[in-house]
């Protein structure tokens, strides 16, 4: 909507011009602009105040706002400006009877009052008030529920009205849902919920709710909208295996069932079956197998198995020969019996600690095999960048080899079970970061006489 004023130079004197009265209707949820266009046709630069004077406070205190842009303009002869009126009224509007405004337009010389005459209307006395998740965030197998609630703006009870809740994922729509309201008594709330639950298989990603409300004819007065998220589940199949073993006299068979149970596509994914590795010859796979391959004491048989629906599952299917295990067994328990026995060895700990600038070695030397431990030399290399100050439990005599220092402990001997405990401290000569020592050495003679060594 535009409109012209032209305002007059008079010389001497300042000119009032009344401009005719305006009548504006508005209705509540509308915006409205109203456009004029002053022109300043006096032969000299004017600069004008533009300001509009009303009940306007008592407009914006019922959700109806009213301005007018721009509130100073300088105009050179001949030159012209719009001139906007804003008038916004929210869909909480409440009905208001007209009132007068004046739109004054003032310069040194000039002034022009527009009478303006404003009212707000509404085309029904409800709208939805807000609209509420109890989550905005579900699981599959969880819920949230949606409410509406739906404000009376006059004071007068209303008729019944039909609330239409809608939810899409991507454009398709997967849950709706009609309900007619109670009359909503006057200048009162009314609240509608609907409870949207989620499958088990539900489809994740964000979801798009409208609530629509509208009269009994089906004719529109107001909708909101919000979204929620379902949360994609990755469940790798393999946490979700079901394995199931048939034995006979002379075979086992192995099923592996494998279902995708997340709500998203799994990506490509392997399904292992580990066994010892000296039943790589029993096996016959039903299903056959993508990879084998051995590791330390293992055979790994692998398939590859394809993206897996939400819901849709594989079947793995295998046989072990047993009288070929139950052989590979009792040869396992012999040679685990044997190394058992030829287990037993001297243990060796050395731990480094770091105390106020100090630097302190323990070395423990334990005889855990069945024999004497006898003429036991414990060697350990001195690093150049520390300097020895004491001894920690036995005596210890410093030897050189070319370059290389070394401190060197000799125990007479140890009987099974006996330990000894020895060690120094030093004094680092340098700044030392991080410190990594040589490894000790332990020569000795077994109860035979035999050399043994150890690290």
């Amino acid at each position: 909507m535009k409109k012209i004023i032209i305002f007059l130079l008079f010389v001497m004197l300042l000119p009032i011009v009344v401009a005719q009265s305006e009548v504006i209707s508005i209705y509540a949820g509308e915006t409205k602009t109203i456009n004029y266009t002053l022109i300043n046709i006096a032969d000299q630069v004017q600069i004008y105040n533009i300001y509009l004077s009303g009940p306007i406070a008592y407009f914006a205190e019922r959700k109806v706002l009213i301005d007018v842009y721009p509130r100073l303009i300088e105009l050179a002869p001949n030159q012209s400006a719009k001139i906007t009126l804003y008038i916004f009224a929210s869909k909480e509007a409440k009905e208001i009877s007209p009132n007068l405004f004046t739109l004054t337009i003032a310069s040194e010389t000039q002034k022009i009052e527009k009478s303006l005459i404003i009212s707000v209307l509404r085309e029904y006395p409800v709208y939805i008030f807000s609209i509420n998740l109890s989550k905005y965030s579900i699981l599959p197998l969880e819920s949230t529920k949606i409410t509406a609630t739906i404000q009376n703006a006059k004071n007068e009870i209303t008729p019944n009205y039909k609330l239409i809740f809608l939810i899409s994922k991507d454009g398709k729509e997967v849950f709706r849902k009609e309900v007619i309201t109670d009359f909503i008594e006057a200048n009162s709330k009314l609240e509608v919920s609907q409870e949207f639950f989620a499958e088990k298989y539900q489809e994740a990603g964000a979801y798009d709710v409208l609530i629509r409300l509208e009269d009994l004819r089906g004719q529109y007065i107001d909708d909101a909208k919000t979204k929620f998220e379902v949360k994609a589940i990755v469940k790798l199949p393999q946490d979700y295996t079901q394995k199931e073993t048939k034995y006979s006299f002379l075979s086992a068979k192995v099923t592996v069932k494998v279902r995708n149970e997340g709500n998203v596509i799994s990506e490509p994914f392997y399904v292992e079956e580990r066994l010892p590795i000296f039943m790589k010859d029993f096996i016959k796979a039903y299903t056959p197998y993508t990879e084998e391959k051995l590791e330390v004491g293992t055979v790994v048989y692998r398939w590859l198995v394809k993206p897996l629906a939400p819901g849709e599952s594989v079947v793995i299917d295998y046989e072990i020969s047993l009288w070929q295990t139950w052989l590979g067994i009792i040869i396992v328990i012999l040679a685990v019996f044997f190394f058992f026995r030829k287990g037993f060895q001297p243990a060796l700990i050395k731990t480094i600690k770091k105390q106020e600038g100090k630097v302190k070695v323990y070395i423990k030397l334990k005889n855990k095999s069945k024999s004497i431990m006898k003429n036991i030399e414990v060697s350990e290399e001195v690093l150049p960048m520390l300097k020895i100050e004491s001894n920690i439990g036995l005596e210890f005599e410093e030897r050189k080899v070319g370059k290389k220092r070394y401190l060197v402990w000799k125990i007479n001997e140890l009987k099974p079970d006996e330990e000894a405990v020895m060690g120094y401290v030093a004094t680092p000569l340098v700044e030392i970061v991080s410190l990594e020592l040589p490894k000790t050495q332990v020569t000795y003679s077994d109860e035979k006489g035999r050399k043994r060594r150890l690290e």
